[in-house]
């Protein structure tokens, strides 16, 4: 199918997600995969073509409740696209805008299921197109993130540059006990300086 790009990346595109998308593609069926939503609030409820065209509706229309242009939107969603497949893999988004104090909260989400992709590479660049979107199109300073795993911490901080920021002892019931919760931090500054030392390294 023809989506429509809002950015465009080297391996990814980030593309508008609308009620053709979700009657078009798998998108719905992902959160009735259990290592999809595994370490996600979701997926306690199975999910449906007509809950998922809800979701969506709901989320557009509560756009129109506010007046404000700065705070027209309340989320950015959209979905990631491989380009080599033409094929909708993940979706990224960001929401909870505190347009005062310039800060976000960012997630991410890749089907398990696609075999065919190179998964890491599509969810490295899917993540760096949102965060360079956020901090130097929408001008925020510091964006922050939760991670269900010490793991995936880790690697928010290996790739990324994240921090840090606090952890929720026992937060999380995921298969039969209580995991600690991660919250996680990324300031402009240091995305901008981790760009640069990543830029020299390649040359």
């Amino acid at each position: 199918m023809k989506f429509e790009t809002f950015i465009v990346g080297k391996y990814v595109d980030l593309v508008l997600l609308d009620e053709k998308v979700v009657k078009k593609t798998d998108w719905y069926t992902w959160l009735n995969h259990q290592e999809n939503t595994k370490m996600l609030e979701t997926g306690k409820f199975p999910n449906t073509l007509e809950k998922q065209i809800t979701y969506l509706d709901s989320d557009l229309s509560s756009k129109k409740e506010i007046l404000s242009l700065a705070k027209l939107d309340k989320k950015l969603q959209l979905g990631v696209v491989e380009k080599n497949n033409n094929t909708l893999v993940g979706m990224v988004s960001a929401y909870d805008f505190d347009y005062f104090n310039k800060v976000c909260y960012v997630s991410v989400i890749t089907d398990l299921r696609k075999q065919n992709i190179n998964r890491l590479q599509v969810f490295k660049e899917s993540q760096d197109l949102l965060i360079d979107h956020i901090f130097f199109k929408m001008n925020f300073r510091k964006i922050y993130s939760g991670a269900k795993e010490k793991g995936l911490s880790d690697m928010t901080k290996k790739i990324w540059g994240f921090k840090l920021q606090g952890v929720l002892k026992k937060h999380t019931y995921v298969d039969g006990k209580y995991l600690d919760s991660y919250l996680v931090g990324l300031f402009k500054k240091d995305w901008i300086k981790l760009r640069g030392d990543k830029s020299k390294k390649s040359q």
